[in-house]
């Protein structure tokens, strides 16, 4: 452990402002969700009749998760409070990652350990400042919420639903961290982990089936119950969890080499037929992603869809504050709740599969950082084709794990409907969605063609303001929807699922928005130094 105070402040500066971005954030929404619905409903029976509206609407809990007490605290948990949990959690992967397996993949943290620095300090003080990170957003979540007239009790009790899942993920990503040589691994497989908590949860609130939530460490926020009357022995489960965890980690670190992952990696093949072009050593680098993506995206289209049926038809009768809610995303005022939810998970899905394009621009970057690029630059390809060789996976990748969870989710909903023809509606609703993550990806290729070192930051800004501009940050930065449905490539697709009909305009738009973009960033890299 010596040194873990040294690296902890080492490590703390290099996140100086990412970490102060995403908890400011995170609170922003929060406090700005109570300022919010504190306008929309100054008074207890206006608060009370929209309550009234969204419990027991299985279609909103399966997003939000069920409503806990009464008046603002209930009605802001309601709204912010799942988006607050996953964020965090996020939060909690990434910078654990970053400070320790990448740190030994780059190789900074053997440079490290060749001074007076202990085995486990890295660990340590990576797991610090994460913990230091998810606890003092839920602290400056507490002590901002009174101010908004909730209670301290609950005020208090939403700041630890909010700070507990960054604690669980930041120790599972510790122990995935110890698993494997690659930080992309190690990302990956800690995500698949939240990915998971998050679809028991959704699961739970969507099918009715509640018990799956003690089986997520999102679902353990939800149990607190932070708004009503707050059940604090649930927070032993993220304890006990956030414990167990890190001492496996610990046991891991002590009994594998530097650099190395606990699983075992296989040698290469004697000859290497498949990496003689720059297209072969991309699918070498990308094919274990994509297929993990793919895999990941049937199972969430599954298991999504089989709620849909039981999703009650209750557009027409809803109160005002549903039926705006569903306008947002039907084209068509006949549309039914299980279409529209259909089309609501549709939309996530593809929120999420921007990623993917993005994370695969990103891969560029970091073969230039390594210095691989310039291994692969000194032989006959050239920098665009280099680029062209990754990008063209960031394009069919896409189509790849949206068509995946599109064909799962229109199976099991047309298995469940004996419509067959469900199946090509929810596959094609699927489908629409990627021009629009193509968008997302294209701007992270024109950021690391022209400023690299910023291009990861810009990409996840872009990335979280395109999926939580219209419905969460818009209202909190009082911007209109309108001006959400401009900026957010999303809303620019016809809503197939929801009442609309399939028009290619849109579509072809966003493939020239996003070819203008690459391409544009290629010219770029083709102008810039390597490095």
């Amino acid at each position: 452990m010596t040194g873990t105070g040294l690296l902890f402040r080492l490590f703390l500066r290099r996140d100086r402002l990412l970490l102060p971005s995403w908890a400011g954030l995170v609170t922003l929404l929060v406090l700005g969700t109570a300022a919010q619905y504190a306008r929309l409903f100054p008074t207890a029976e206006l608060r009370q009749a929209f309550l009234a509206e969204v419990t027991g609407n299985t279609a909103l809990s399966a997003f939000t998760g069920q409503v806990h007490g009464a008046g603002l605290p209930a009605l802001t948990a309601w709204k912010i409070g799942d988006i607050a949990y996953a964020l965090v959690s996020l939060m909690a992967v990434l910078v654990t990652v970053r400070h320790t397996r990448a740190e030994e993949e780059s190789g900074r943290a053997e440079l490290l350990g060749a001074g007076a620095i202990g085995r486990h300090a890295g660990l340590a003080a990576a797991l610090l400042l994460t913990w230091t990170a998810a606890l003092g957003t839920g602290a400056l979540v507490a002590i901002g919420l009174p101010a908004m007239g909730f209670p301290a009790v609950n005020a208090l009790a939403l700041g630890l639903a909010v700070a507990a899942p960054g604690l669980v993920f930041g120790a599972l990503a510790a122990v995935t961290a110890q698993l494997t040589p690659r930080a992309r691994t190690a990302t990956a497989l800690a995500a698949t982990g939240f990915g998971l908590a998050y679809l028991l949860r959704f699961l739970a609130d969507g099918s009715g089936l509640r018990w799956l939530r003690w089986l997520s460490p999102t679902g353990w926020s939800h149990l607190l119950e932070p708004t009503g009357d707050p059940r604090w022995a649930v927070l032993l489960l993220p304890l006990f969890a956030t414990v167990s965890l890190t001492a496996l980690a610990v046991l891991l670190v002590a009994r594998r080499d530097h650099g190395a992952g606990v699983l075992p990696t296989r040698p290469g093949p004697a000859t290497a037929a498949g990496l003689r072009s720059a297209f072969g050593l991309a699918w070498r680098l990308h094919r274990g992603q994509l297929l993990g993506w793919t895999a990941g995206f049937a199972v969430a289209g599954a298991a999504t869809a089989t709620v849909a049926r039981g999703m009650p038809e209750i557009a027409g009768r809803g109160g005002p504050a549903i039926q705006e809610f569903f306008r947002r995303y039907a084209a068509s005022p006949e549309a039914g709740i299980a279409d529209t939810y259909l089309w609501l998970v549709m939309l996530s899905l593809g929120g999420v599969a921007a990623l993917y394009p993005m994370l695969v621009a990103l891969r560029l970057r970091a073969e230039e950082a390594d210095g691989r690029a310039e291994l692969t630059l000194s032989t006959t390809v050239g920098r665009t084709r280099w680029a062209l060789s990754h990008l063209v996976f960031a394009l069919l990748g896409t189509a790849v794990t949206l068509g995946a969870g599109g064909l799962a989710a229109g199976t099991v909903h047309a298995l469940s409907t004996s419509d067959s023809g469900q199946l090509g509606r929810v596959l094609l609703g699927a489908l629409v969605q990627v021009p629009a993550a193509w968008t997302i990806g294209a701007v992270a290729v024109l950021a690391f063609g022209f400023l690299p070192r910023a291009a990861a930051a810009i990409s996840w800004s872009v990335w979280l303001l395109c999926n939580l501009l219209g419905e969460q940050l818009g209202p909190v930065l009082g911007v209109d929807y309108w001006l959400a449905n401009q900026i957010v490539p999303f809303h620019h697709i016809p809503k197939v699922l929801s009442g609309g009909e399939f028009t290619t305009l849109p579509l072809l738009a966003l493939t020239a928005v996003t070819l203008a973009l690459a391409g544009t960033g290629l010219l770029g890299l083709r102008r810039r130094d390597l490095g």
